[in-house]
């Protein structure tokens, strides 16, 4: 059984004022330029080793460690999926913001209307989403 989900969008946020972080508190609760830096980097390095690795070798001498390599890369091994999948998060934002620019000049408000949009926008993601982790629970169980 699914859970179906929803988006709800709020007129209204909530801001928490809490006391300002020493200089020490901050650099150990965030990474710094530099570590965000080494981290793409690495990614980077990574992603560009596990394409080399699935390119020369046959798929069914593929481990399960090049597969565990391969989570959280999925959409980026591929320059097409890649392409895909960017094309249409532009196209999800584009069509929440149109429709939101529709509201505000017909001067409505239609939360339902705007949660529907991005249901229907992302059931890709969702389909897509569901479908890797199938095949990693399949694969890598």
């Amino acid at each position: 059984p699914t859970t179906k989900r929803s988006v709800r969008f709020s007129e209204t946020s909530q801001l928490f004022i809490t006391e300002p972080r020493t200089s020490s508190g901050k650099e150990s609760s965030w990474y710094s330029k530099e570590d965000r830096d080494v981290l793409k980097r690495q990614f980077k390095m990574d992603v560009q080793e596990t394409r080399r690795k699935l390119a020369s070798t046959p798929m069914p001498m593929v481990g399960q460690d090049d597969l565990h390599n391969c989570v959280g890369m999925e959409l980026v091994l591929s320059y097409d999926i890649y392409s895909s999948t960017r094309k249409r998060r532009q196209n999800h934002v584009h069509a929440i913001l149109e429709a939101q620019t529709r509201q505000k000049r017909l001067k409505i408000h239609d939360e339902a209307e705007l949660s529907l949009i991005s249901e229907r926008s992302s059931e890709w993601v969702t389909s897509r989403s569901h479908n890797v982790a199938a095949m990693y629970w399949t694969i890598l169980r």
